[in-house]
Formats: structure tokens, sequence, C-alpha cells
């Protein structure tokens, strides 16, 4: 993730260990990921094998890994810091 945000230069490193629960939300994506693909298998190829279920878990899990980790830390932030729209003047049109 970058340092700060391009608009308004908040940082999105605020203290050290901020993350730390960010980490719950991606578990939570990922519980939810696992059953997804295990419906999913269970639907399509009903006479899956173990090995099948575990290796397609690991490849979704790995190719949503960096989609995963950056929404459930822009989730942890969120929660936190309000996103506050800054007015922009050549758009305002009391400013006029």
């Amino acid at each position: 993730m970058n340092k700060r945000c391009e608009n308004c230069h908040q940082s999105f490193e605020p203290e050290p260990g901020f993350y730390f629960g960010a980490m719950f939300i991606s578990y939570a994506f990922n519980t939810a990921l696992f059953i997804t693909v295990w419906i999913l298998l269970k639907t399509f190829y009903p006479d899956y094998s173990l090995t099948m279920l575990l290796i397609t878990i690991s490849l979704a899990a790995i190719l949503a890994l960096p989609m995963i980790f950056r929404l459930s830390r822009s989730i942890w932030i969120a929660i936190f810091i309000p996103f506050k729209k800054e007015s922009d003047p050549s758009r305002d049109q009391s400013a006029a």
C-alpha cells in the first residue's frame, strides 16, 4: 500500500501495529472464500478428493491474496478514520 493518500495525504500507517486488526477481517474473507470454493466444488464435482479440495482452496487463496490483503486493510482504516470529502472551490456554486 502507499504510505499516504494521494488526495488528502492521510497516513496509511497511523501507528506501529495499527493493521493487526485487519488480520481478523482478512480471516473472515478467507473463511468465506474457503466455504464458497468448497460448495462450488461439491456442486460441480461431487466425487472430489481431499487433495483436490486442498489444492483448489490453496490456489483460490493465493490468487485472491492481493485483493483480500488490500481490502481488509482498507476496511480496517475506514472503521477508525472516516472519509471526509473536501469541497472543491471550483465546483462550489455558492463561491461564485
